[in-house]
């Protein structure tokens, strides 16, 4: 009966992608500490996901030939210091957009439906980061509970850029910080200033401090959330295929907390296959054992029982 259980159990857990969820947290995890989201692109190694020179080039002659996007616009803008860059690219695009996700659009069309303020917190972001990569800046997405955002490397450390409330995050010394900075800061009620890359038509323009949706829910900032990369161009065919199951590269920083925590590392549609296939194996060798021992060892000893006897 419990061999008729487990076979069952094991079935099912083929089927589930949550289960199958859980146990590619166990094959694919790894300990980090909030000291991880400080890393350069270069030290980060392989976990920083960039994307095929082959989707580069398609990607950005469809963006070119498809939008109001010039490519001499953004090449004229690539020597220009990484912080005002980015307040230039956030310049380029929409003012804030309806809150509901472009899932399953292309670039090209997310570019040009945020321009209409259509899309939400993540189009936003990833539009911003396609931009920023052809001037040359690094970037990945970044996320609390409730909004999207974009990190972008300049050389030396991560600054945080959201694309979609047109903001760059400074603190009292005017300096640009990283999602962590301003997380632990907003969290604990410090100062930040917000520069809103000189859009003065942008919704958000000139917010007070307490009607700004930074400063709504100060706790949802605990937690941060990157997609580890910026292959968007990748990330965005899968959504294409997925719209409604889009899946991500996501490390967990628990930022506040000095000892490491096990990190989710890689939840993406591969892994989720591959681990269908471990279970798969699994199950199969169990059906193996079941047989050895709940058929072919009682039928040996019906059968040397049988011999015994005749002798």
């Amino acid at each position: 009966m419990l061999n008729i259980i487990l076979a069952v159990a094991l079935v099912y857990s083929m089927k589930s992608d949550g289960i199958l969820a859980v146990l590619e947290d166990v094959f694919y995890s790894k300990k980090v500490s909030a000291g991880y989201m400080t890393f350069s692109p270069e030290l980060l190694g392989d976990s920083f996901r960039r994307d095929t020179e082959t989707d580069i080039q398609e990607g950005y002659a469809q963006i070119f030939s498809e939008t109001n996007i010039k490519r001499q616009r953004l090449t004229n803008i690539s020597a220009i210091p990484p912080v005002e860059r980015s307040g230039m690219i956030i310049k380029m695009m929409g003012r804030a957009g309806d809150g509901i996700c472009l899932n399953g659009k292309s670039i090209t069309e997310k570019i040009m439906l945020t321009g209409k303020r259509k899309g939400c917190t993540k189009d936003f972001a990833e539009v911003f980061s396609v931009l920023a990569g052809y001037t040359g800046l690094d970037t990945r997405l970044v996320k609390n509970d409730e909004n999207y955002a974009v990190e972008v490397f300049d050389g030396k450390k991560w600054f945080y850029v959201d694309p979609y409330h047109a903001a760059v995050a400074f603190d009292d010394k005017d300096q640009p910080m990283s999602f962590l900075q301003m997380a632990d800061r907003i969290s604990r009620g410090k100062h930040i200033r917000l520069e809103p890359a000189g859009l003065e038509n942008h919704p958000f323009y000139d917010t007070s401090e307490k009607a700004h949706p930074y400063f709504a829910d100060r706790e949802h900032f605990a937690s941060v959330y990157t997609l580890m990369g910026n292959n968007i161009f990748a990330i965005l065919k899968k959504e294409a295929i997925t719209p409604l199951k889009p899946k991500f590269v996501f490390t967990f920083a628990p930022y506040r907390e000095i000892k490491p925590h096990w990190a989710h590392l890689i939840t993406d549609t591969e892994n989720i296959t591959h681990m269908r296939k471990i279970v798969v194996t699994f199950m199969l060798v169990w059906v193996g054992l079941c047989i050895g021992t709940n058929v072919v060892l009682p039928g040996y000893f019906i059968y040397s029982n049988l011999v015994s006897r005749k002798k």
